[in-house]
């Protein structure tokens, strides 16, 4: 009897063993859960294997709200947007895009769905003769602009181009080839075409740049012996209010720095330059006990509590001005940006693009400056060295002069560094104005602002 129900309870056994790999199946669902997707005046790319689905337009429209229709395996259906058939879809973050979430069986599958625009004209790229990349441009599709923001010093009258034209069948128009060169003191305009995209004509427009030739004051000029990078450049005049001055002008690239060993130990810039011969450009501190730090040590805390400055962060990010500023033996701050680097000056000429009341305008003697433009997330910005001398037969400026001079030069905050005999500033080595004590009477001051 017993080994008649061992025998009978085998089969059972093997049915249920059956049953429940067949249930498991059901469970599994389609790994390729989406046929095909369809979107008006659009090509669908749909990519099984990396679940990723593009979607591209042919002519400007919102990404925002876009109208998706799916085509599914038999019993599969849309979980997000849940159950909704055609869907619509925010694309519009062309970077991360967006997800579609289909069930099938029991199982979820992810695809990640993006959308574009293909242009005829699909980007530009600015260079330099050699190659080096001088500038952005940003293109507007639907306003049908291109806006170029140069990085750094170069000629605008004759800038290397080359357009990017769309891949599905992208020509170029006028001008036919893709690379040429442009006059970008002025406006031009470049048209292409696509199979599915038509012709488009678009203008072509320099941003406002402060190292563009329109933006250099009147009665400056260039001086070209000097040996430095492109992204530096040195101005001068002999008439700026009856004297010689210079402005450096140096782009981000351009890294400041800060040297000192204390103000008691005092140096003329001669001799900071044999310290470190590598440094572009040096301008004078003072011999005065303020505020200097130096790789993100309080070498002076200085005597005044609120100190006028000019420094970076431990990533280049600007510091400069009259306010904001808090100072200890162990750190400078402004505000919440922790100094670096950092140099006093004797007071603020412009604060965010405002310049100071009640400047000097009576005194007059050689002077220098630091300023910077304003820094955006887009545009890192340049930074401005000032120096303008006074000895026999050239009577010197005012402090409210300076202001005036850096606002020309398109600073948005700038500050006075120390004037008189101290106002020095080196570039390759070789100085600029004559100090005010003769030729070689170079000041001992307790530290040097640096750019390389």
């Amino acid at each position: 009897m017993k080994k008649c129900l061992r025998l009978s309870i085998l089969p059972l056994l093997f049915a249920g063993v059956l049953f429940s790999s067949c249930k498991d199946d059901a469970k599994k669902g389609n790994p390729n859960p989406i046929i095909s997707v369809t979107v008006e005046d659009a090509d669908v790319i749909l990519d099984q294997e990396n679940k990723r689905i593009d979607v591209l337009f042919y002519e400007y429209r919102s990404l925002s709200s876009v109208e998706a229709t799916f085509e599914l395996v038999d019993g599969a259906s849309l979980y997000t947007p849940l159950g909704k058939n055609p869907a619509t879809l925010d694309l519009s973050d062309t970077k991360w895009g967006a997800s579609v979430v289909v069930q099938t069986g029991d199982e979820l599958i992810y695809y990640d769905i993006f959308g574009a625009i293909d242009y005829p004209l699909m980007g530009m790229n600015v260079s330099a003769e050699n190659g080096e990349v001088v500038g952005v441009a940003t293109i507007d599709q639907n306003l049908k602009n291109i806006t170029v923001k140069f990085t750094h010093i170069t000629d605008f009258s004759n800038v290397d181009c080359e357009y990017v034209v769309s891949k599905n069948g992208g020509q170029m128009v006028s001008p036919q080839t893709t690379t040429c060169k442009l006059d970008m003191t002025k406006e031009n305009t470049v048209t292409c075409s696509s199979t599915r995209g038509g012709t488009i004509t678009y203008s072509i427009k320099p941003a406002s740049s402060p190292i563009s030739k329109d933006n250099v004051p009147a009665g400056w000029e260039q001086v070209t012996d000097r040996n430095l990078p492109s992204y530096m450049a040195l101005y001068t005049t002999d008439d700026f209010y009856g004297n010689n001055a210079y402005a450096l002008l140096a782009d981000a690239r351009a890294s400041f720095s800060v040297m000192s060993q204390g103000i008691n130990e005092l140096k003329t810039i001669p001799q900071f330059y044999a310290e470190d011969p590598t440094a572009t450009v040096m301008i004078n501190g003072s011999a005065t006990d303020d505020l200097i730090v130096v790789q993100g040590q309080v070498v002076n805390e200085g005597t005044s509590g609120s100190p006028t400055a000019f420094g970076v962060t431990q990533y280049g990010y600007k510091l400069i001005g009259g306010t904001g500023w808090n100072v200890t033996w162990q750190e400078a701050k402004q505000n919440d940006s922790l100094a670096y680097y950092a140099m006093y000056g004797t007071n603020a000429l412009i604060t965010d693009g405002t310049k100071a009341g009640g400047l000097n305008n009576v005194d007059l003697d050689a002077r220098s400056a630091i300023g910077i433009s304003n820094v955006t997330k887009e545009d890192p910005g340049f930074i401005v060295f000032f120096v303008s001398e006074k000895y026999a037969g050239s009577p010197g400026v005012s402090v409210k002069q300076v202001g005036d001079i850096m606002a020309d030069w398109g600073c948005y905050n700038a500050i006075n560094l120390q004037g008189g005999s101290g106002s020095s500033m080196h570039v390759a080595g070789q100085p600029t104005i004559t100090p005010k004590n003769g030729l070689e009477a170079h000041k001992l001051i307790g530290c040097v602002g640096v750019l390389k």
